[in-house]
């Protein structure tokens, strides 16, 4: 099991002051309430809660895993996490220090030590710049690099760690395939030597070939420079591959969250069961034998979530505890956290 899985246990001293050291960062009770408007007035007339109180923390080194299908919010925290957005509510705390306390003069500073790797290689870099011209971009911005020389030893590093030959750095984005070019992304992000990179579904526009190839790059890379990640996707087989806990948003809750082998072995809420279901499995016999189960239902809106569990409108097992009352985190057993009535004991379930 991993790092207590990182820290939702403690929950983490965060309201003394005194957030653990080993954790880069940590997250408490993350709300993100994006306001409705209507007519030329611009009147608010509902409130679509993106992210609604997510909790957890990341010991420096590790990864996070965020799963969940399209606008569960996730997305939404690597860009709180980020600061892209200013969180409704919650506290965020990065290097022991909240991030609402930072003065817009050192927000700079910060940027270069959290960086981000986006989804789709094809429109993150600009055509009519060279790799070279995107990649020296943020050497130029954070003034790390004294002469011409430096920057261009400088990209030419960045560019041979991420497997594409250096003597293509004045090539145009288009000369390369999309795993090249999501390469030269990589190398953008890690040229300012950042500590934290928010993966936000790095290989979901890729051949599945490609996704492999990326993945290993990644870790790899994690391992030699002691980068921390956030990574983002809907692709559990590769959350699991490079994820050393695994969190299942539903909704803009977590649902689920455990070590990554504990959540495949043992899933305990049945939307992580449906997920998992869903993956394939390269043995065809054992594929075809096993249980797929099927949600029922639409997900429902954001503005109007469900009165008690989010996930009881979809759910097989949900009572009328479930459709009154909200589950709350709760320890399942060996740090394995899950939101659910039915799975509240060690070792419960919800069969």
């Amino acid at each position: 099991m991993s790092d207590a899985v990182f820290g939702l246990k403690d929950m983490y001293h965060v309201d003394e002051g005194l957030p653990r050291l080993e954790d880069i960062m940590i997250v408490k009770d993350l709300k993100m309430h994006f306001p409705v408007t209507k007519g030329l007035l611009k009147k608010q007339v509902g409130t679509i809660k993106a992210v609604d109180g997510v909790s957890f923390a990341i010991p420096r080194g590790k990864t996070l895993g965020i799963v969940g299908e399209s606008g569960s919010g996730k997305s939404t925290i690597g860009n709180c996490v980020l600061g892209k957005y200013t969180p409704t509510d919650g506290k965020i705390f990065y290097e022991g220090t909240d991030m609402k306390d930072i003065p817009p003069k050192s927000m700079r500073r910060l940027r270069r030590s959290l960086q981000c790797v986006t989804q789709d290689p094809f429109s993150s870099l600009d055509p009519r710049k060279s790799i070279y011209d995107i990649v020296v971009e943020g050497l130029n911005i954070h003034k790390m690099c004294a002469s011409e020389r430096a920057k261009k030893e400088t990209v030419a590093r960045m560019l041979d760690m991420v497997g594409i030959r250096p003597d293509f750095m004045y090539r145009f984005p288009h000369e390369f395939s999309g795993g090249q070019r999501q390469r030269i992304c990589i190398a953008r992000a890690l040229a300012v030597q950042p500590n934290f990179v928010v993966c936000d579904e790095v290989v979901s526009a890729l051949d599945v070939s490609i996704q492999a190839q990326i993945v290993t790059l990644m870790m790899s890379l994690q391992e030699k420079l002691g980068l921390t990640y956030i990574f983002i996707g809907h692709d559990l087989s590769v959350v699991k591959h490079i994820s050393d806990t695994v969190m299942v948003l539903y909704l803009g809750k977590v649902v689920e969250m455990t070590d990554a082998d504990e959540l495949y072995e043992n899933p305990l809420h049945p939307y992580t069961k449906a997920l998992i279901s869903a993956v394939p499995i390269p043995d065809p016999e054992a594929d075809m034998n096993r249980e797929r189960i099927i949600l029922k239902g639409e997900t429902p809106s954001p503005m109007h979530p469900p009165r008690g569990c989010n996930f009881c409108t979809r759910c097989m097992y949900a009572d009328d505890r479930c459709r009154n009352e909200e589950p709350p985190m709760v320890d399942a057993g060996g740090g394995h956290f899950v939101a659910c009535h039915k799975a509240e004991i060690k070792g419960g379930s919800t069969s």
